[in-house]
């Protein structure tokens, strides 16, 4: 009987030190490097084009299903075409693998956690430009390869956007990239608040089609679902794609 205690007893702390050396070891990477080494692999994508399909579920806010195409050149321009109004929230719809490049943030690492029973590590990102009307990310990186799970920003006025991201292999001549198959956009603005804050989560180059709620009267919470599909990568995007304002196929009024 003793023999059988002193066996499970040896058992539990060799788990136990099993686990520690586990966690010191994925600390033994600074938050810098974690980042760095996330976005390794898009060293060398240029430019995209996505076709999107995205649902809108904001109370008081109505507007059908739409499609669109996005656009993305390194190192940060957007652009959309769609037949109607398309609110894209700034920062989370539209997928920048270089969003949190460690040498334009201050990242910091806040813990580890499990994440959709999924083991995951916890970093605050601090955006350096003075301009960003983010306060700040909570970010969530995990999975193998390591890449980003969960994003949490945090406005100076209040509005925040929770996106979770899932991932597909995208092939693309000899290469193959880990592109966003679907995002999971949870909204959350101000109560009672007329906030024009709202509007800077939607790019800048997208008109409120007549009609329709405008984004600073949003309120509340709400959600919007994208999934993505037919990526083609380093195409050769022209840059004046991206100084003209959204193109529409179907007029307004």
């Amino acid at each position: 009987m003793k023999r059988a205690i002193k066996v499970k007893a040896l058992f539990i702390i060799l788990l136990l030190i099993l686990f520690i050396s586990i966690t010191v070891s994925a600390q033994e990477s600074t938050p810098q490097q974690v980042f760095q080494a996330i976005i390794k692999p898009y060293q060398t994508l240029s430019d995209y084009t996505v076709k999107i399909q995205a649902k809108v579920m904001v109370p008081g806010f109505r507007m059908p299903d739409f499609a669109a195409d996005l656009y993305f050149k390194k190192p940060d321009k957007l652009h959309i075409e769609t037949k109607s109004f398309a609110p894209i929230p700034r920062n989370s719809g539209f997928f920048d693998p270089f969003q949190f490049d460690p040498g334009k943030n201050r990242i910091t690492f806040i813990q580890a956690v499990k994440l959709d029973g999924m083991q995951a590590e916890l970093y605050k990102v601090e955006p350096g430009e003075s301009e960003t009307r983010v306060r700040f990310y909570n970010v969530w990186v995990g999975g193998t390869p390591r890449r980003i799970l969960q994003v949490e920003n945090h406005s100076f006025k209040g509005t925040k956007a929770l996106v979770k991201l899932t991932y597909k292999n995208v092939e693309q001549g000899h290469e193959n990239w880990l592109m966003p198959e679907k995002a999971h956009i949870h909204l959350t603005f101000p109560e009672g608040m007329q906030s024009q804050d709202n509007s800077s989560f939607l790019i800048k180059d997208n008109p409120v089609a007549a009609g329709r709620g405008k984004p600073e009267e949003m309120q509340g919470e709400g959600d919007i679902y994208i999934s993505y599909r037919d990526w083609h990568i380093n195409t050769g995007l022209d840059d004046s794609l991206f100084q003209s304002i959204m193109k529409s196929t179907s007029s307004t009024h």
